[in-house]
């Protein structure tokens, strides 16, 4: 009995997804884990794994194709098993899987095909392919759906392949809807940088490079792409939602930077990393935290969730938008494997290979702007959480020492935004003030 692949639960706002790569093509033996298909929503792309062990028997939903949750995308059949005895039309219940072509859910090669009138020559994106020229455009990553084959009825044979292998055809890193989108907008998918599973070119890359080449200059319309739209809806419902109250505090760097400089040393020659100051502000955050845990909270209709775990959010800017991965327990983390975490999820951030649970479960936010001649900034809350900090520049600042001497310090101004209806005024500024402690007495903080 075949196993059905589904288009899988996004989360609790995505409604439905794009299917941006089949990493399988039909009659390919699958794993059971193993990626079968990459699935695009708001700001990542993610691979979807098997079901079932066997064959990708059918694919029910082609590439660019977006369909709600829960809709079932393909089949996994046994070996030997044939699909053509199975009612393929009782899973064309949707829409969006209706818009299949008849061509696309006709039975495979090996079944006889029903009686009909002259055949007519199917459009580019059938797909059907010979075995040769399907492990061929495997081996090659190949998207056969756009590729028009030679073969009877359109069926595309192992030459099809090669010739569109041999010519380099942009087909091979582009999905369809990109490379209608370039060919539109006349840009050139060799300037164009994939962000999809494997390097392949998504629409929203190009989407990207579209909205970058508009703001070069004025008097322009800039087309928002899937990951500005997100960043939106997702800044506006926080906005107009959540009702922010504003902190904000001088908080002297000069132990830290001192501390960090003492201890790097050994800590470079015991764990071969290399601890920023914002791996320090993680853990100092994160066991705030744990003395305050109404930060922690999320609002939930009548009720305030304080959540698990303490998963602290870092602000990541890429050229497209901003994306806030989550680091998993950084209270109960050493500071190694939060300079771990805080490394792996930047860099797979600016590769698009996040995870949609580590852009999820984050619970409090750090924004900084440090690197910039920016001293402060308020910042707007990543719902559902009620809390984000935000760390401008580490600037130098003159003092009057108790002796009446001049002296000079490192200071840089954080400040906390809060969703006043779960924290009060009162609240807040005893978390800062209490952060404020930690940072400056980092050696009570991080070695007690």
């Amino acid at each position: 009995m075949a196993v059905e692949i589904v288009m899988p639960n996004l989360g609790i706002t995505v409604e439905s997804g794009l299917i941006s790569e089949w990493l399988k093509n039909e009659g390919d033996s699958v794993e059971k884990g193993e990626g079968v298909f990459v699935v695009e929503s708001d700001k990542v792309a993610t691979e979807v794994e098997s079901p079932a062990s066997g064959v990708l028997a059918k694919i029910l939903v082609p590439l660019d194709q977006e369909v709600p949750i829960f809709t079932v995308v393909g089949l996994i059949a046994e070996q030997g098993e044939n699909i053509a005895d199975l009612d393929l039309s009782s899973y064309l219940t949707t829409e969006a899987a209706q818009e299949v072509s008849s061509e696309a859910t006709a039975p495979v090669e090996s079944s006889p095909a029903p009686q009909a009138a002259a055949p007519t020559q199917p459009a580019v994106g059938d797909g059907r392919a010979v075995p040769a020229a399907r492990k061929l455009a495997g081996d090659h990553q190949l998207d056969l759906t756009a590729l028009q084959g030679s073969g009877p009825e359109g069926v595309i044979l192992l030459k099809d392949v090669q010739a569109a292998v041999a010519s380099g055809t942009e087909a091979n890193r582009a999905s369809t809807l990109a490379t209608r989108l370039a060919a539109t907008e006349d840009v050139s998918l060799e300037d164009v940088t994939g962000t999809g599973v494997r390097g392949r070119i998504m629409r929203s890359d190009v989407e990207g490079v579209l909205g970058a080449d508009a703001a070069q200059g004025l008097s322009k319309i800039i087309p928002m792409d899937t990951m500005r739209k997100t960043i939106s809806r997702r800044m506006s419902e926080s906005a107009f939602t959540a009702p922010h109250i504003y902190f904000f505090s001088d908080i002297e760097m000069t132990p830290l930077l001192d501390f960090r400089k003492q201890l790097l040393p050994d800590f470079e020659e015991k764990y071969n990393l290399r601890p920023s100051i914002n791996d320090f502000l993680i853990k100092a955050v994160s066991l705030n935290i744990l003395e305050f845990p109404i930060l922690n909270g999320q609002l939930h209709e009548d009720e305030i969730h304080i959540m698990p775990e303490v998963n602290v959010s870092l602000a990541v800017a890429l050229p497209k938008g901003l994306i806030v991965p989550a680091l998993s327990c950084t209270d109960q983390a050493s500071l190694a494997e939060i300079v771990n975490q805080r490394t792996d999820l930047v860099a797979r951030a600016k590769d698009s290979r996040l995870t949609r649970e580590e852009l999820a479960r984050g619970t409090f936010t750090i924004s900084s702007l440090a690197m910039f001649d920016i001293t402060h900034f308020t910042a707007i809350l990543n719902p559902p959480q009620s809390g984000i900090l935000s760390v401008g520049k580490t600037r130098d600042e003159l003092y009057l020492d108790t002796d009446g001497s001049v002296k000079s310090r490192k200071v840089a101004t954080f400040g906390l935004s809060v969703d006043h209806r779960i924290i009060d005024g009162a609240t807040a500024a005893d978390f800062l003030q209490n952060l404020k402690a930690k940072m400056e007495n980092p050696i009570f903080t991080f070695l007690h």
